[in-house]
């Protein structure tokens, strides 16, 4: 019996479905994975059984699992009693590093999580612009609560028409009339943006959206949709905010926003931003953050915002994304990975191709052509994919399945160019399988 399994079927006694947050559940596999020790770019499961971590913590663990730095600065906030609800010197210190890295952050605030991040912004742009409504991209992923759980992994048969997507709802339990205050216009779309605008701008507090889709895999926005991105919300007097807490830091130390050279009114910062510990960010304007208390009247508080652990983290994580050559190295490890792994569907003939920026990456399986936007990946072959990860995974290279449509993977910047070479030499039979379980379904 394997101590994976095993411990799934204890953990479901007591934890709802098993796990504490739910796609945590691989679905190639039909169960979580349970790992008792990460190392750099490594894991190791219940088993003993080693994996290469192509998910890092869904792109928490940018710098590597167990980086020295990371857990020095760490030891060091415990030593100091690591007293939580307080104000201290370290969340100055943070909030100088983000606001000196990221261009659209002149002030901040610090959450735990990405949808805690999200959450605020929105509510803070609602209270800044005086109007009710958001404007959304069809298939972005903002969060799990309820004023952005629509049109998140929408079926392919109920997407609606383009010029009006279909504001499916991604969960049950949502209140009647939520779908109501929300604008929906497909990625990379600049005419059906413009044209919400001129219809919408009355009652749109703001646009938000992913700057980089990576949610949908990686999806890069095309010139024309960037320059509307940046232009139109400004002339009819909406707010543009870059959901970057997937993007941040992944590309240049000041996120996708700099990468891209558009700098939105807010932008909400997560994941990599905590060095592997939680906290998340939100920031923007001055004039715009000053709406919230107490120097305004919009209400954002919490017990553990700013918790000295993970900023101490993530302060050390930020002055290592700032060192010479990080981006660099980030660069070439990804360059060599995806074109190996590229090269790998093509000598096997698998209809499959990485995209990737950074350090994240999709893959795409069967004839999905050009990817624009979610339209175009939800096209993708899921049975092959789960086929594929099944096969990485029994070949120890872990990637995560979360259900639904096309999925983002990523590296971390601890791994090598040995780490790559390696990778590939352990996908090559999970591809090749793909081949055979093709040729069997010939018979």
């Amino acid at each position: 019996m394997s101590k994976v399994t095993d411990l799934f079927a204890r953990a479901q006694r007591s934890l709802a479905g098993g796990v504490s947050s739910s796609t945590r559940v691989n679905r190639a596999l039909g169960h979580p994975l349970y790992f008792a020790r990460a190392d750099g770019c490594r894991l190791w499961d219940l088993d003993g059984r080693e994996y290469i971590d192509l998910c890092c913590s869904h792109g928490a663990t940018l710098v590597g699992h167990g980086d020295a730095r990371i857990r020095a600065a760490v030891e060091r906030a415990l030593a100091t009693g690591a007293a939580c609800s307080y104000e201290n010197e370290l969340q100055t210190e943070l909030a100088e590093l983000v606001c000196a890295m990221v261009p659209a952050c002149e002030r901040v605030r610090f959450v735990g999580s990405g949808t805690e991040a999200t959450m605020h912004a929105i509510r803070l742009a609602r209270a800044y612009t005086g109007k009710p409504k958001l404007l959304k991209i069809e298939g972005n992923f903002h969060g799990y609560h309820d004023q952005v759980m629509f049109s998140i992994g929408t079926p392919a048969d109920q997407l609606g028409p383009e010029s009006s997507p279909t504001a499916w709802a991604a969960s049950s339990g949502m209140a009647p009339g939520l779908a109501e205050q929300l604008v929906l216009v497909p990625y990379n779309r600049p005419d059906l943006l413009k044209a919400a605008l001129e219809r919408h701008a009355h009652e749109l507090a703001a646009v938000i959206c992913e700057p980089i889709y990576f949610n949908a895999g990686c999806i890069r926005p095309t010139p024309e949709f960037l320059a509307a991105l940046r232009d139109e919300p400004r002339r009819h007097g909406v707010l543009l905010m870059f959901d970057e807490v997937l993007a941040a830091f992944r590309m240049a130390p000041g996120g996708a926003q700099q990468y891209l050279g558009v700098t939105p009114d807010l932008c909400t910062l997560g994941k990599a931003v905590g060095g592997g510990y939680p906290l998340s960010v939100f920031g923007g304007r001055r004039e715009i953050m000053e709406k919230l208390m107490p120097t305004g009247d919009c209400q954002h508080s919490g017990t553990y915002n700013g918790h000295p652990t993970s900023v101490a983290a993530a302060i050390a994580a930020l002055k290592i994304y700032g060192e010479p050559g990080f981006y660099e190295h980030i660069g070439a490890i990804g360059a060599e990975l995806f074109a190996g792994m590229n090269e790998l569907f093509a000598r096997y003939d698998v209809p499959g191709r990485v995209e990737g920026l950074g350090a994240r990456f999709g893959i795409y399986f069967g004839d999905v052509g050009a990817l624009g936007n979610y339209r175009d990946a939800v096209r993708h072959d899921r049975s092959l994919m789960l086929r594929f990860i099944r096969g990485a995974i029994d070949n120890g290279v872990y990637f995560h399945d979360y259900g639904g449509g096309a999925c983002h993977h990523g590296f971390c910047a601890a791994m090598t160019s040995t780490d790559v070479r390696e990778a590939l030499e352990r996908l090559e039979p999970a591809v090749a399988s793909l081949v055979v379980a093709a040729e069997a379904a010939t018979v």
